[in-house]
């Protein structure tokens, strides 16, 4: 019979469970000494009034951070010396210090063997792991990826590289300037070997824009919490553009190899540079697909006013399309 481990949930964590079948002296290595990679990204639209390099502020986030751990800790010990009970606990069947609620299931981290673990939700199908598996191989051919070591389909798990890093914090914006930085030196180069990894697929142009209309049409998750006169409005602009783009010559469109989720929510700044993670939706799209994915999470995430926004477009653009003209013009012309 195959072993299974308890992860439970203490109070103050959202999405983090700890593993019973662990020493706290471990555990409290794992929250004080790895506590970044292993905090899931908690989206906020509250821009920090702190200044990002202030000495306070970073006090402020180092109390703060000691007496939340310490509470845990003592809410882990009590439990394993059953003095108190936990409101919510589950059973998976490996081990690591930590386990993380994540999409379709749970993501376990064992620091001492190096690796990140997910096992799917029973409800998730075999096709979609199987899906997600190949994303993933497709991602480990990157040096700024996870690296997918084994994998079980029948199984619903996959393993693959723990990366150590500081995760890229949506509640501290950054001016312009220093964003045009950090995307001309680390996010470009990124965004260059996806497109130059593997030779475009090129599709009709009418088709290209056709398909993403009836996805759009399609989709209902996005359409909560949006009134029915907002939706009307939404949608005619895709109609109108789609329109105006089929009624151009069928030009042959370029799609290239994306991430498919290429936000700083997935991002980690380590020893070895920027690494991106969470490869599941890797696929062909435009070019621009991961390019607008990480320009957007400013507004949505920063609070960047629109107008801000348009401009940082511009002057990215322009730092982007040199980098595709340099590994294919036709796709940059394109």
């Amino acid at each position: 019979m195959k072993r299974s481990y308890r992860y439970i949930k203490v109070p103050g964590e959202e999405k983090r469970y700890f593993c019973v079948q662990q020493n706290p002296v471990r555990l409290a290595w794992v929250l004080f000494c790895n506590k970044d990679t292993l905090l899931p990204m908690i989206i906020t639209n509250e821009v920090d009034k702190w200044p990002q390099q202030s000495i306070k502020k970073q006090f402020v986030d180092c109390y703060v951070t000691f007496r939340s751990n310490i509470r845990k800790l003592i809410a882990f010990m009590n439990y394993k010396d059953k003095n108190s009970n936990i409101c919510s606990a589950v059973e998976l069947p490996f081990y690591g210090q930590i386990c993380v609620l994540v999409n379709k299931g749970y993501k376990i981290f064992d620091l001492r063997r190096g690796i990140a673990l997910k096992v799917y939700r029973d409800d998730v199908d075999i096709l979609t792991i199987k899906n997600e598996i190949e994303c993933l191989l497709k991602g480990s051919l990157f040096d700024f990826a996870p690296y997918i070591k084994r994998w079980n389909i029948d199984e619903r798990w996959y393993e693959e590289d723990y990366i150590g890093g500081s995760l890229e914090r949506s509640n501290e914006p950054r001016n312009t300037q220093d964003m045009l930085t950090r995307f001309s030196e680390d996010v470009i180069p990124c965004l260059g070997k996806l497109t130059s990894q593997h030779s475009p697929v090129i599709e009709n142009s009418a088709d290209y824009v056709t398909n993403l209309k009836n996805t759009m049409e399609d989709i209902s998750f996005w359409r909560s919490g949006i009134d029915e006169s907002k939706m009307d409005t939404i949608l005619g602009f895709i109609r109108s553009a789609v329109d105006r783009v089929r009624s151009e010559m069928k030009i042959p469109f370029y799609l290239v190899m994306t991430h498919g989720d290429f936000c700083p929510a997935n991002m980690l700044n380590t020893k070895k540079g920027l690494k991106v993670i969470d490869w599941e939706s890797t696929a062909y799209r435009s070019a621009m697909f991961d390019f607008y994915s990480y320009l957007f999470f400013r507004p949505l995430h920063q609070n960047l006013p629109l107008d801000k926004l348009i401009l940082e477009i511009r002057e990215a653009l322009k730092l982007y399309v040199d980098k595709l003209n340099s590994i294919d013009p036709d796709i940059s012309q394109n």
